[in-house]
């Protein structure tokens, strides 16, 4: 079993994510974070480029929504994709 939590400081705005897990080095692979961008952890069935193409698109500047929408059309299995997106809060 794994377990995963992300978060972001209301006052510094920085993005953190901690993961457990018996598998060993899983923290090269679940975590993704990128200062003023956002954060994606996925497990289960981990796929590295979703959150290497997730951040890419945040940056690019897709919603969390579009972000996740773009991300399942991409995944082979997307049923076993365990994932969170967390992103800077937007000024409307």
């Amino acid at each position: 079993m794994t377990f995963s939590i992300t978060a972001r400081c209301r006052q510094t705005g920085q993005f953190g994510i901690a993961v457990s897990t018996k598998v060993p080095a899983v923290g090269s692979l679940c975590p993704y974070v990128e200062a003023g961008v956002g954060a994606i952890a996925s497990q289960s069935y981990v796929n590295p480029y979703i959150g290497i193409h997730g951040l890419k698109y945040l940056k690019e500047g897709l919603s969390a929504e579009q972000t996740l929408e773009k991300i399942l059309q991409e995944e082979k299995i997307p049923k076993f994709a365990n994932l969170v997106l967390l992103i800077r809060p937007v000024k409307l």
